[in-house]
């Protein structure tokens, strides 16, 4: 074994023998088969944003691992791709004992917050939270999956079948789009996920011109393992559901869904999903689908498995002697120690202020989602002491 080399590299500074060898790095493992892991992904955002860089260590002179990520102020990591990185982490050689703290030692970093972190080493990953991220396999065909799914929750499935004879009640025609080309649902799709933003009082990650950039370039953007794919569904023509997806060879990954409000009463998000799980099993391409933490009193019902996933701070020390990355180990030390809703009400503001830094590149942006979110803070934590009082 040689000597251990490390660069954090511009993407111009990229040979093409580079992307090469980071993508046999992830082709070599099935690990990294998501299609977030995809160098093509990078070397899309690497053209949308400037604080893009691609780690690079090499061993012996042969590359042993690349890391896509973006290097933001006090030389700190975020996901490559911002807040749209449900998975994330370095792509490592099989045959190397780097850690991802060493790595990020090894190119400068002090750390990386991380939301959709690949479990890879335990001593890296000390202070992050795991949860189980939603899986579904149909290899085995969809009479077989569907089956054992009914057996499992056949509450549930009761519920699909006698929604779907409402749906035939109810409407001439119920279609099902595997690969939706239409600008129309694509542009509705953003509009209801944007809206719901607005209703909810989440910051529109969806708002950046970087975003909407990025969307649009992943739309004719494919490679040899990876793609967008839109699938929807529609009622006498009218848009219900639709969901966007990243595909790998291997891995369908629910990215970006929505529904119409007014068809509420059908589940058609519930549909889209059972609709392109079956098609999964019947045709050649993607076997797994991917539907990410979260939510489970959903995603439980299609799904079959659970993979770990981390969220938390990744740190290079352990200790990072710096104001802005102690205020931090502070705020999150206070969610711990505080009792009862103002610990919760911390909670959501970090994870508000999250998504502003990840998403939000210019002072204008950040200025105006962080003046959004304190104005939010100060609502509700007026709201829980006047509850309190009472």
């Amino acid at each position: 074994m040689g000597q251990m080399k490390y660069r954090l590299l511009r993407p111009a500074q990229m040979t093409e023998d580079l992307w090469d060898a980071f993508a046999a790095l992830r082709d070599a493992r099935g690990l990294y088969d998501d299609p977030f892991f995809d160098p093509l992904y990078a070397r899309l955002l690497a053209n949308l944003r400037t604080d893009t860089r691609i780690a690079v260590a090499e061993e012996g002179g042969e590359p042993v691992g690349f890391w896509a990520l973006h290097r933001r102020p006090g030389a700190w990591a975020r996901p490559i791709g911002g807040p749209f990185s449900d998975w994330h982490g370095p792509v490592l050689s099989a045959g190397t004992s780097l850690s991802p703290r060493d790595f990020l030692r090894g190119v400068g970093l002090l750390g990386m917050s991380t939301f959709g972190w690949l479990p890879q080493d335990p001593g890296s990953e000390i202070r992050l939270r795991l949860a189980g991220a939603n899986m579904t396999t149909v290899e085995n065909g969809w009479a077989g999956f569907i089956d054992e799914q009914t057996r499992r929750w056949p509450k549930h499935f009761k519920k699909m079948r006698r929604l779907a004879r409402n749906i035939e009640r109810d409407f001439s025609e119920c279609e099902f789009r595997y690969d939706d080309q239409s600008d129309e649902t694509f542009e509705r799709l953003i509009a209801l996920k944007r809206d719901q933003f607005a209703r909810t009082g989440r910051h529109d990650v969806l708002a950046p011109a970087w975003v909407q950039s990025m969307l649009e370039r992943l739309r004719s953007a494919e490679g040899p393992r990876f793609r967008l794919r839109l699938v929807s569904l529609h009622f006498d023509g009218q848009h219900a559901a639709s969901e966007l997806v990243l595909q790998s060879d291997k891995v369908t990954h629910g990215w970006i869904t929505a529904f119409e409000p007014e068809m509420a009463q059908y589940s058609p998000g519930n549909m889209v999903v059972q609709m392109m799980l079956e098609r999964m099993a019947g045709e050649q391409g993607p076997k797994i689908y991917d539907a990410g933490p979260g939510l489970d009193h959903y995603k439980r019902h299609y799904s079959n498995y659970q993979v770990p996933v981390g969220s938390g701070v990744v740190r290079a020390r352990s200790l990072a002697f710096r104001p802005d990355r102690l205020l931090g180990q502070a705020w999150r030390s206070g969610e711990h120690i505080i009792p009862g809703r103002a610990a919760q009400l911390m909670t959501q503001s970090r994870r508000r202020l999250d998504q502003i830094c990840l998403s939000e590149t210019g002072t204008l942006g950040r200025l105006s989602g962080l003046g959004k979110a304190f104005g939010r803070t100060r609502a509700a934590m007026e709201l829980a002491e006047s509850g309190q009082a009472d």
